[in-house]
């Protein structure tokens, strides 16, 4: 199922998607590491660990692959909080080295929207500023894939 409503590789990349779960359900799954680790990234269970501090500049990590040479995950800061309704935080790519050195992307900007459609949610994110094409296509599938994934979560 295709979830992406923006043209692959354009800025910002818009994917939309219908959830049979309430806002506040479909809010707690994006904000709760236990269920994030369900659903986030390429394919179901893909996230090595999670850890979401939500509040107002509370920071979030989502480690995908952790090995002896590098750390590789996603990190940001949360910038709007509006429980049901929207999210809005930064969003950074980090490789982490053995010796600590650090590789991150530019920051860029995620906004998730949840409105109430029938007996379900309606959820539109778009995420912008990412500044290479090649990063847009990633991010994209990877966030096409995500929403399927949750769609599943919600379907069992």
């Amino acid at each position: 199922m295709n979830f992406m409503t923006s043209e692959p590789g354009n800025d910002p990349i818009v994917v939309e998607g219908y959830f049979p779960a309430s806002p506040e359900r479909v809010f707690n799954a994006w904000t709760d590491p236990d269920i994030i680790i369900k659903w986030f990234g390429t394919a179901p269970n893909s996230l090595h660990s999670a850890k979401i501090d939500l509040h107002l500049g509370g920071v979030w990590e989502f480690i995908k692959s952790k090995d002896d040479a590098k750390t590789i995950g996603f990190e940001g800061q949360y910038q709007e909080i509006k429980p049901g309704e929207q999210l809005i935080y930064s969003w950074c790519h980090v490789i982490t080295h053995a010796d600590g050195e650090r590789d991150a992307s530019p920051y860029s900007r995620v906004e998730v929207n949840f409105k109430a459609k029938g007996k379900g949610t309606y959820v539109q994110l778009i995420h912008s500023a990412v500044r290479s094409e090649d990063a847009r296509l990633g991010i994209g599938g990877g966030w096409n894939a995500s929403f399927g994934s949750l769609l599943d979560v919600f379907a069992n």
